[in-house]
């Protein structure tokens, strides 16, 4: 039986899922990005085309509204620690008849404190204003939120974006991860983003880690927060724990330097 959006915002049909975020130093999970899935088996499974089609029948505020829902009640009933990551789009945020103040109702319903919610604005879309942006993102800021650019590289105003909003926490772009360990180019980006960071007293966390070589390289240029499948996949049970393969690498890498 075919499902439309209106059947999903209506009746729920959403899950989310979570991705743990890792603070390679210290060996522990920082956080979780919730992620939001479709009903399952449908065509609206995966999220690029459930957002797509919310986006075509103007319901965008409607599905963000429910993702962010339910993202804050799962995580409170899994008793997760750290903060959590919620995706939000900037269009929506610029949405004048957007309703004001759900999230942090979802947040004090659920026994949670602001401080733990970190919001994510992709940068893939576009912005009109980036002031206005800035203006709306400054009302979560009162309530203690935190703000992170996501996707950064992927667009055309990544820095002027960052300098206008001043995130707390920038998100590198998975484009610029894949195969760094290979490419000049893209470890000249990623250390210009690792020293612009320590500049601005701007954390970075290194998202879409898939293999080793990625790892050990972007270890060389003092990366401190990492996320990717390589680390942890997202789950309905996601990872408490610093994943043990890392910590064996660790551990051969000190021993190697001692025979």
């Amino acid at each position: 039986m075919a499902i439309n959006i209106n059947d999903v915002i209506k009746n729920k049909k959403i899950s989310t899922v979570f991705q743990a975020i890792f603070n390679i130093e210290e060996q522990s999970v920082v956080g979780y990005e919730a992620l939001t899935r479709g009903p399952v088996g449908s065509a609206l499974y995966s999220p690029d085309v459930l957002f797509e089609h919310a986006m075509e029948a103007e319901l965008l505020s409607e599905l963000e509204i429910l993702c962010r829902d339910k993202a804050i009640k799962r995580f409170a009933q899994l008793k997760l620690q750290g903060k959590l990551f919620l995706n939000i789009s900037p269009l929506v945020l610029l949405n004048k008849n957007h309703p004001q103040g759900e999230t942090v109702k979802f947040v004090e319903q659920a026994g949670l404190s602001c401080q733990q919610i970190v919001i994510e604005l992709s940068e893939k879309y576009p912005f009109p204003n980036n002031f206005t942006l800035r203006d709306a993102l400054a009302r979560y800021r009162q309530f203690g939120f935190n703000v992170a650019i996501d996707d950064l590289g992927a667009g055309y105003s990544g820095l002027k974006l960052w300098s206008q909003l001043l995130p707390h926490i920038v998100k590198v772009d998975r484009y610029f991860v894949e195969n760094c360990h290979q490419d000049s180019f893209k470890q000249k980006f990623l250390k210009a983003i690792f020293d612009l960071a320590s500049a601005a007293e701007t954390e970075v966390v290194v998202e879409g880690i898939e293999c080793r070589q990625e790892f050990d390289f972007l270890q060389t240029l003092g990366m401190k927060y990492a996320q990717g499948f390589y680390l942890a996949k997202p789950s309905v049970n996601p990872n408490r724990e610093y994943p043990e393969h890392l910590i064996s690498d660790i551990f051969c890498k000190s021993w190697s330097t001692l025979v």
